[in-house]
């Protein structure tokens, strides 16, 4: 994936009883191309590919990152 045509963002989603689920973005002309999904109370992560008749809407919980730190993420899990 080159990675100059992607966009990356990070979310910070908060579920019950104070639990944090990250979930990581690959953007490409606004579609998702990739998303990782790891949820830190049950250890568990999932990976979804292919999404790109999705398009990610604007909102302030989007964090930009970067190609680095998705693939920090990936590597954990």
């Amino acid at each position: 994936m080159p990675q100059n045509k992607l966009v990356f963002i990070r979310k910070n989603v908060w579920l019950p009883f104070g639990q944090r689920m990250i979930q990581m973005f690959v953007l490409e002309n606004g579609s998702i191309v990739k998303a990782i999904c790891y949820n830190e109370f049950l250890n568990k992560s999932f990976l979804i590919n292919d999404l790109t008749f999705f398009k990610m809407i604007e909102s302030d919980e989007n964090i930009p990152t970067n190609f680095e730190e998705y693939l920090k993420l990936e590597a954990y899990l």
